[in-house]
């Protein structure tokens, strides 16, 4: 089985505006990517009959998370905040030195896929020390950086490719991460992430679409980098608003009807669950509120159930 080492991730194309191609894969092969502790890729690898325009489905088959653990303690308040603090992992449980237990739920948090190398793309690689990695770490957008906590073993991402060959990376594992990652951080590790690629068939994919076995999801975003040619000047409101204009269209693809026909489902059943929300205007405690101030850093996720759509499996 192929194997990307994370040792790569310090050797190949650091800090270049491009990279090249890490390996190639076939269509339909398991592999593993290694990963380090926190945001930056392993990658971009070549998925060999992929072309710019297809959709890919990205399956997330095992992680095998690597010590040592520690648990974030920031957050949006100054008081009762410190350094994090050291886990112990034992029965698949994080055990916190005050005796406090929580079940891991290992998940990617970020698949990510090249995008199109455009002027403003080659730009904003050479406006950081990181180059190409940050283009594929901080814009999030169609292409990057979901910090989900569905995106665990048995979750299917299906997402856009912008080039050919897509240049799948991963990176941003998290042990175990909350709805919203409070504290600007999840239980950081480092992994073994072994995935499969496939043609993704049967939904419609603009914006990244995460399937687990019950629920369909479409993640939406909005960064303090943004995507060039995207607006910036956006809030959580604009977010959570994207993620149902989009259900809408995903419904409307899988039963060959207009959007007037999805939304009365849509209207109905959707859950917004947050993903980050660190982003948040006012969110770190302070002295005085800014009204004007921007919401920046924000993803969340409009999900419904697949037992929704004629011939589901699940009642």
């Amino acid at each position: 089985m192929n194997s990307f080492s994370r040792d790569l991730i310090e050797t190949h194309c650091p800090g270049m505006e491009w990279p090249d191609f890490l390996g190639h894969v076939r269509l339909g092969e398991s592999f593993v990517v290694e990963t380090e502790r926190f945001n930056s890729v392993n990658g971009p690898i070549a998925v060999d009959g992929i072309k710019a325009g297809d959709n890919v489905a990205v399956l997330i088959e095992s992680i095998e998370m690597i010590p040592p653990f520690e648990s974030p303690n920031g957050g949006p308040f100054h008081e009762g905040m410190g350094e994090s603090v050291p886990l112990d992992f034992r029965d698949g449980r994080f055990l916190f030195p005050n005796g406090l237990v929580l079940k891991a739920n290992p998940s990617v948090g970020n698949v990510a896929v090249l995008p199109k190398p455009t002027s403003a793309v080659l730009a904003m690689s050479r406006r950081f020390k990181r180059g190409w990695r940050a283009v594929v770490n901080d814009p999030r957008g169609r292409h990057c950086h979901q910090d989900c906590q569905y995106l665990a073993v048995g979750s299917t991402i299906h997402m856009k490719a912008q080039i050919d060959g897509a240049g799948l990376c991963l990176a941003d594992v998290h042990g175990y991460i909350g709805q919203g990652e409070m504290a600007f951080a999840g239980i950081e590790v480092a992994a073994k992430v072994q995935v499969r690629v496939e043609k993704s068939t049967g939904w419609y994919v603009d914006w990244p679409l995460i399937e687990t076995e019950d629920e369909i999801m479409v993640f939406a975003s909005l960064s303090a980098v943004p995507v060039p040619g995207e607006s910036n000047d956006l809030q959580y409101v604009d977010i959570a608003r994207q993620a149902y204009r989009e259900m809408r269209k995903v419904v409307a693809e899988r039963i060959g009807g207009s959007l007037s026909d999805a939304n009365p489902i849509v209207a109905t059943a959707i859950d917004i669950r947050n993903c980050a929300l660190y982003g948040l205007g006012n969110f770190i405690q302070e002295d005085g509120k800014q009204p004007n101030r921007s919401d920046r850093d924000i993803a969340v996720v409009g999900v419904l159930p697949k037992s929704v759509f004629p011939g589901s499996q699940k009642a």
